[in-house]
């Protein structure tokens, strides 16, 4: 199955993965597993891809999906034996896709930016992000986090509190993302099924357009 699915992703036929998920929920445990691809850009397409095929699953058995999500935040333990390098994200997009039925995850989804590993910190911000998009009241209590993480040493982790700060709307943060509008620092970003070499500067932007319109 897990051959198929890796096809499905470089061919972007998002479709055909959601149907095979409708039909045997067993799909989303293989997509978990291709999250941790070595090849990028399969990872980041199943993140995607277990989102929209999640939501199609929980409309008929939440509690699986649930489980997913448990699944996922247990393997940020140390104790797991297997730490999930886009375990953020992989939760990040099935809460964007089914915000009221796994509203509960939230606020465990910002709480990692406690964790001492912050390593996983651009990846949180995306999965924030990306609830925020459309749900932005489930994830407001962190912005005093976000913003503070703008100062970080790190590019990805600067670059990619903008891009949350940004779909936050946070009028408070203009001024210190227009302090960032030079920074030429770069990191990669994954949008429009691509991973897109970006500066620091540019998401900095792109918050600021954001929040202004």
């Amino acid at each position: 199955m897990q051959s198929t699915l890796t096809t499905l992703l470089q061919q972007r036929d998002y479709p055909a993965i959601t149907r095979r998920a409708e039909k045997d929920k067993r799909v989303l445990s293989e997509l978990i597993a291709l999250t941790l691809s070595q090849d990028d850009l399969i990872g980041w397409r199943a993140v995607k891809a277990l989102g929209q095929a999640s939501a199609v699953v929980a409309a008929r058995d939440a509690e699986f999906v649930r489980g997913i999500l448990r699944r996922l935040q247990w393997s940020l333990n140390d104790e797991s034996g297997s730490i999930g390098w886009r375990a953020p994200q992989a939760m990040g997009a099935i809460l964007a896709a089914t915000p009221s039925t796994f509203a509960e995850f939230a606020p465990i989804i910002a709480s990692m930016l406690d964790l001492d590993e912050t390593h996983f910190y651009p990846g949180v911000l995306w999965a924030i992000g990306v609830i925020a998009e459309d749900h932005a009241a489930r994830v407001q209590f962190a912005l005093w986090q976000i913003r503070a993480l703008l100062r970080d040493a790190l590019p990805e982790t600067r670059g990619m509190a903008a891009f949350c700060l940004g779909r936050l709307r946070d009028a408070a943060s203009r001024d210190a993302l227009a302090q960032l509008a030079d920074d030429a620092a770069q990191l990669r970003v994954f949008e429009e099924d691509e991973l897109q070499t970006r500066t620091v500067g540019e998401l900095a932007r792109q918050a600021c357009t954001r929040i202004e319109n």
